[in-house]
């Protein structure tokens, strides 16, 4: 709406130009055409004075009406003084004021004009006409060409004034996706020579600009996450070597002749310590599981699972670090409960969930409950509550956001993980806060279609 007002005002503002313009000159013109019309009739009088000067014609009434039919203007002759009473009585203003002025000027009134000359002594001459009236705004032809000409120019104001409107349109349409790699490039507009073309060439200049400032800040971004991603999966990977390599240090030495004779026959403490060497390989395998899946995100190989297995099969593989974190997991979960899933990919989403949970009870310890209900016939929900301290205000509006983290040391890595692995199930993450206090996570799952035999 408001380029086509831009375009009606720049159009009216034109067109009231060629108007006003045309009717000044039509005015001027009837003005000239008195003026000279006038200037002849004088001329005319002047002439014809003289000549009744020159033939020493006598100022009879014959001669006025010899003149009168040859001029066709109204003559008037007599002898005596220049005030004829008669002209004072009878004639028309224009005329006794001609009569009454000495010298031959021409005395005008509304409808009248008329000249007086003594062409000899005692002998005068006055002539009269009709006031003249132009004849220009008068003829209908001529009011015709000027409508004609008006609106010829109402179409050329119109077609300038888009020709002015529509690239700068177009040029405002494009303004908020100026620095958007998809958004269309060309403007034609950039091969005009004159200030709209200036406009488009800058335009074009500084979206060019915009754009490759926009895909360096994208390089810079993705090779800072991927340092920050580097860093942390090195500080994860880190801890789990460390162990393995130190137990295997002492299962090396427990190798020896020296130890061999010091140590006992109880195999115990051996078995402890490859135990120990297996479940710090599984945490690096579970941190280069996720990490593939950041990198190469693959469609989950779906098949019937109970949940229920599923989540005691996380609760037993996190029972060490819970009881170490002197925290306690309830498994509520009953079996029956069917979901199409990809059981690793899932009981990666379950694992992160319980971790980051036993992380924030840590401190004070706790309990984490697990358990799950049919919402709705055809949807599953898995929850996982705690009585940890919940999510803060920023966490429970950008927990699933990659790199995202107020734990310290942590990567802000799982719950961005986990979210994925059920979107890509066709289910979804949910987080909040309980109303007694802790975090509530909820696993959102479409049931299988599939029943347990």
């Amino acid at each position: 709406m408001k380029s086509r007002s831009l375009t009606f005002r720049l159009a009216a503002a034109f067109l009231a130009f060629v108007v006003v313009g045309t009717l000044a000159l039509a005015f001027w013109l009837s003005a000239e055409e008195v003026r000279q019309s006038r200037a002849q009739f004088v001329e005319m009088a002047r002439t014809n004075a003289e000549f009744l000067r020159t033939q020493h014609l006598p100022p009879t009434e014959r001669t006025a009406q010899s003149l009168q039919e040859v001029l066709r203007v109204k003559v008037y002759c007599w002898r005596g003084p220049a005030a004829n009473e008669m002209f004072r009585t009878e004639g028309s203003r224009a005329l006794s004021n001609a009569v009454l002025d000495p010298t031959p000027t021409l005395r005008v009134e509304v409808f009248e004009e008329a000249i007086h000359f003594e062409y000899e002594p005692e002998k005068h001459v006055a002539f009269e006409r009709k006031s003249p009236a132009p004849t220009i705004l008068n003829n209908t032809r001529t009011l015709a060409m000027l409508a004609t000409f008006w609106l010829l120019s109402l179409a050329l104001a119109m077609a300038l004034a888009r020709s002015i409107v529509r690239p700068l349109r177009e040029l405002a349409n494009r303004l908020p996706t100026i620095a958007e790699e998809h958004a269309e490039a060309a403007f034609p507009e950039t091969m005009r020579g004159d200030e709209i073309g200036d406009l488009a060439r800058a335009y074009a200049d500084t979206r060019a600009q915009l754009v490759a400032e926009r895909r360096a800040r994208q390089q810079a971004e993705q090779l800072a996450t991927l340092g920050r991603m580097a860093t942390g999966l090195a500080h994860e990977i880190n801890n789990p070597i460390s162990a393995i390599k130190l137990h295997t240090q002492l299962l090396e030495f427990a190798g020896t002749a020296e130890a061999a004779a010091l140590r006992t026959a109880d195999e115990t403490e051996r078995e402890q310590r490859l135990k120990i060497i297996l479940d710090e390989s599984a945490k690096i395998e579970g941190l280069v599981s996720q990490w593939m899946f950041l990198a190469r995100p693959q469609p989950p190989q779906t098949a019937p699972c109970d949940l229920a297995d599923l989540v005691a099969q996380t609760v037993q593989s996190q029972r060490p670090a819970a009881d170490h974190a002197k925290v306690r997991l309830v498994n509520e979960t009953t079996p029956g409960l069917l979901v199409p899933a990809d059981r690793r990919r899932l009981a990666q989403a379950m694992a992160n969930v319980v971790i980051n949970a036993i992380h924030a009870m840590a401190a004070d310890s706790g309990t984490l409950t697990i358990s799950a209900v049919v919402a709705q016939g055809s949807t599953i929900c898995l929850r996982f509550t705690d009585t940890g301290p919940g999510f803060s205000e920023a966490a429970l509006a950008r927990a699933t956001e990659l790199l995202f983290s107020e734990k310290e040391g942590g990567m802000g890595i799982g719950l961005n993980v986990s979210a994925e692995i059920l979107r890509a199930h066709g289910g979804e993450l949910v987080i909040a806060n309980g109303a007694a206090g802790g975090a509530v996570i909820t696993f959102v799952l479409p049931a299988s279609e599939f029943k347990k035999p």
